[in-house]
């Protein structure tokens, strides 16, 4: 079975060489297509029992496919997730930006999850830091606070919109004072956010004085 997934995966490929959108490709959600191969390679083969190019290609597909289907694998099978989301960090992040999204989701084995995700925050790349760090705030992990720090102090816009989302999610003391930083900033993005979240703490208020 892993040869008929990794012959699915190599018709991707080569189709890639002269296509430029992967959803477009004909073969991709259809019975006996790319993701019907994984689903059987990963039904069939234990991750321990996963070669260096299974697991190339399982990190391949999960970078092109669309982060619902990631969620499902969560659904399905955390240990699985799990091994993934190893050899992901051990190949320098590939696909990490859609795996930590859903990390956060795991319940049976959500400590394993929750290490996984700290070490995602130390990736190269700007979104997979902040899906990890969001992931974290819904597992409600205490290593939110710091690290939401840390992720504001980088100064990027969209770091600093995840760090007050994550602290607004576990009701960190912290988020007061960085939803204030936020209003006084001028940049776009992080400042819509930050009114938002604003207009909800006034309209809280207003319900709690009003009952």
């Amino acid at each position: 079975m892993a040869a008929d997934f990794r012959a699915e995966v190599e018709k991707v490929r080569i189709w890639l060489t002269t296509n430029r959108w992967v959803d477009q490709y004909e073969f991709w959600w259809s019975e006996g297509g790319v993701i019907s191969a994984l689903q059987e390679f990963l039904t069939r083969v234990p991750p321990e029992n996963w070669s260096d190019d299974d697991v190339t290609d399982i990190l391949y597909v999960l970078e092109q496919v669309n982060t619902d289907y990631i969620a499902e694998l969560v659904a399905q099978s955390e240990q699985t997730m799990l091994a993934i989301a190893k050899h992901s960090l051990a190949r320098g992040g590939v696909a990490g930006d859609d795996i930590a999204e859903h990390l956060g989701y795991c319940v049976q084995r959500r400590d394993e999850a929750e290490v996984l995700l700290i070490a995602f925050m130390r990736d190269e790349h700007e979104r997979t830091r902040r899906m990890a760090l969001l992931s974290l705030a819904h597992m409600r992990s205490p290593a939110v606070p710091a690290l939401a720090k840390a992720a504001w102090k980088s100064g990027d816009e969209y770091s600093q919109m995840g760090a007050l989302s994550a602290l607004n999610t576990v009701g960190s003391d912290l988020f007061a004072s960085y939803l204030s930083l936020a209003l006084a900033d001028r940049r776009e993005n992080l400042l819509a956010l930050a009114k938002r979240y604003a207009d909800e703490l006034a309209k809280d208020n207003s319900h709690q004085l009003s009952s």
